[in-house]
């Protein structure tokens, strides 16, 4: 097995009204070999909405959360270099 596995699967398809909808979500597992246990992160990537007439549509979902820590982290990583800059003399 590779340390590092990233595969998408479908959930249990939702029958709301004529539409059929089937969440998808993306995995990624981190192993270290030699160690039991590792890291899974799961996250929701897109849903397929399925109409009565045969149309399909995939709307992908944008993961707001992850983007806003992403965010935070960057700006505090900006301010740490800038203290260390300032205090650097």
């Amino acid at each position: 097995m590779s340390i590092l596995h990233i595969e998408t699967q479908a959930g249990e398809p939702i029958q709301a009204g004529d539409l059929r909808i089937t969440p998808f979500a993306r995995s990624v597992s981190l192993r270290v070999p030699g160690f039991s246990g590792g890291l899974i992160w799961n996250r929701p990537s897109a849903v397929l909405v399925q109409s009565a007439d045969g149309s399909e549509q995939v709307l992908p979902v944008h993961d707001t959360t992850r983007r806003q820590q992403l965010t935070i982290l960057g700006a505090g990583l900006l301010a740490g270099l800038l203290i260390w800059l300032y205090f650097k003399k």
